[in-house]
């Protein structure tokens, strides 16, 4: 109550018998301390779903008679995560389809386009797997962002493709194309990397997954 007062809102309230109760008496507010940083996101979403269930059972129990509603900061967080993780997959989802399209409609034939996507495929796991061994975890949100990088890494297949249609001799193509498409990957690698130096764990993560994807 004291910590309530100090924030000029404890006005509205009292104690009785422990308990704080508003002043109508109409509210009991219960305060829960979690073991867990806010941002600690997939452990606590567990927390939530079963405090999502306490309430749903207990509103359903007594119904008319008790309402049970909660806030703060670890819900917040875990309804912020859940959508973003959401949107993440949307996005990606949404990017992934619209450029298969594009590109099925450009060469005729839904084969190339697959084919353009496997770099990607394989630069994006990769870039996961050395975030996973070396950081443990990964900001959704720099997952998001990073899903422009399909149409970043697929430029370099479609940049070969186009080559390998004008020139048959696959040797000579390679040795005209190697070099440029070495220092264009490089150029954007090192572009992403200046990332890492913003105070921003999303940001860095970002810098660190695009470099690692387009290399």
């Amino acid at each position: 109550l004291k910590k309530l007062q100090q924030l000029s809102i404890g006005d509205g309230f009292e104690l009785q018998n422990g308990f704080v109760l508003t002043k109508d008496k109409q509210n009991l507010l219960l305060f829960i301390t979690p073991k867990l940083a806010a941002n600690e996101t997939d452990k606590n979403t567990l927390f939530i779903s079963e405090l999502e269930k306490i309430k749903t059972d207990l509103n359903a129990k007594f119904k008319g008679q008790v309402a049970m509603s909660y806030f703060g900061s670890t819900p917040v967080a875990v309804a912020n995560a859940t959508q973003i993780k959401a949107d993440v997959r949307n996005t990606s989802i949404f990017a992934t389809v619209t450029l298969i399209l594009i590109l099925a409609f450009f060469y005729k034939n839904i084969s190339t386009p697959i084919l353009i996507f496997i770099p990607s495929l394989f630069g994006a796991l990769f870039a996961l797997t050395v975030l996973y061994f070396f950081k443990g975890t990964i900001s959704a949100i720099s997952l998001g962002i990073s899903s422009i990088l399909l149409g970043e890494t697929t430029d370099y297949s479609i940049y070969v493709l186009t080559h390998l249609r004008n020139k048959k001799d696959i040797k000579l193509l390679y040795k005209d194309i190697s070099k440029p498409l070495m220092l264009c990957g490089i150029t954007t690698a090192i572009t992403f990397l200046c990332l890492f130096f913003i105070k921003s764990e999303a940001l860095q993560d970002l810098g660190i997954f695009a470099a690692l994807s387009v290399v």
